[in-house]
């Protein structure tokens, strides 16, 4: 009875989490809006200081820990699945629960969205359907994330076939990682991702795929496995959990330090995605403490104080997955219905577009698309 208690605490917190971060994820994408001119299907540049900084720190810095921690948690949850279903029944519910919904962004949504957000240059060349039919700007988008997690999880099922069964109990005693550990991962991450990033800086594309972050995805699914195995999320102490969530702040503020300073002197922020200076290394190192202190110190704090789910934070939390995947088309409709529109203060739109669409995202799935012909099975 007692582990089954744990079981649903740790999930019950970890789901929390995972919520936490797709919300992080919006708020990364109205960012994009309204702060840059790329990376995104609709911009309305917001010519406010105070506004285009704040935005800007927030790109930075979730940057610097978002989709590490989107890996950590997703890697948790894999060995579990692989041990219940086995190999082949786990790569078939993968293809289905993370392949089917891949294929929706990229061959409906991201066409449509792209179609749409430049129709006047298009519909001479092509109709929408055209676009669809004829593959035209198909590509994963957004979902990228789940083509890669795609691959590390079938390749994680097959790995898990060849090698030797490890003892189930001897794992579970294992203690959380201390400090030292924990530091020399730090340590040779950073280091292997400004090697990386020397020739593969985060700007660099290769098949839509950010090379340059890949170290920091690979090492934080293979934690997540490892998390699982040794269940290390329950085993954070107090005396950890506090002291890497002020090594995390400590960092978050230096890296701020760097944004705000590079701002302020009107020169490029492209040194904290990579390149070959002494700037970028400390940088990189500042970012690796960043992800890692931050996975530690949300599981932590998340353990401690948000291991509950009032009614709507459960049903939000059910629908999470569904608006990681649907709620590109909705926020940039919510930002095109604003468009033009101005508020008495600039921030305030963001912040209303911000609400506004991760309300309207989470509705929209809740009462239209996970009450789609097969949805429940797959989101």
């Amino acid at each position: 009875m007692t582990t089954q208690v744990n079981q649903a605490q740790r999930m019950t917190y970890i789901d929390n989490l995972r919520l936490f971060l797709i919300l992080m994820m919006i708020l990364h994408h109205v960012c994009l809006t309204y702060a840059t001119h790329s990376g995104w299907y609709f911009y309305e540049y917001i010519d406010d200081p105070f506004t285009n900084l704040f935005m800007n720190l927030l790109m930075s810095l979730g940057r610097a820990w978002v989709i590490g921690c989107f890996f950590m948690i997703s890697g948790y949850f894999t060995p579990g699945s692989l041990d219940k279903k086995g190999t082949w029944d786990f790569i078939k519910d993968r293809l289905i629960r993370i392949g089917i919904p891949l294929a929706i962004f990229m061959f409906l949504i991201r066409p449509t969205l792209f179609y749409m957000m430049n129709r006047d240059a298009l519909s001479s060349r092509y109709t929408w359907l055209e676009n669809i039919f004829l593959l035209k700007n198909v590509a994963p988008g957004p979902a990228w994330f789940l083509e890669v997690l795609l691959v590390f999880s079938v390749f994680y099922a097959l790995w898990s076939c060849m090698r030797k069964v490890r003892n189930a109990d001897e794992d579970r005693q294992q203690p959380f990682a201390n400090n030292r550990n924990i530091l020399i991962f730090i340590i040779a991450l950073a280091f292997f991702t400004f090697l990386i990033r020397i020739f593969l800086p985060i700007d660099k594309q290769v098949l839509h795929l950010r090379l340059g972050n890949y170290a920091v995805y690979v090492a934080f699914f293979a934690a997540g496995i490892i998390a699982y195995r040794r269940r290390w999320p329950d085993k954070i102490t107090n005396i950890i959990g506090r002291q890497w969530t002020i090594i995390t702040l400590a960092a978050t503020c230096i890296y701020a330090f760097f944004v705000v300073s590079a701002w302020s002197s009107n020169k490029s922020l492209s040194f904290l995605g990579g390149g070959l200076s002494g700037k970028t290394l400390i940088a990189t190192y500042v970012e690796t403490f960043i992800a890692v202190g931050s996975a530690i110190s949300l599981l932590y704090i998340f353990r401690k104080i948000f291991n509950g789910q009032p009614g709507f934070i459960r049903k939000m939390s059910q629908d999470a997955y569904a608006v990681f995947i649907f709620h590109p088309p909705i926020i940039v409709a919510t930002s095109c219905f604003m468009q033009g529109k101005l508020l008495e203060n600039p921030f305030f739109k963001f912040v209303f577009v911000f609400v506004s669409g991760t309300a309207l995202s989470f509705l929209a799935c809740r009462f239209v698309v996970r009450r789609l012909p097969f949805a429940q099975k797959i989101l």
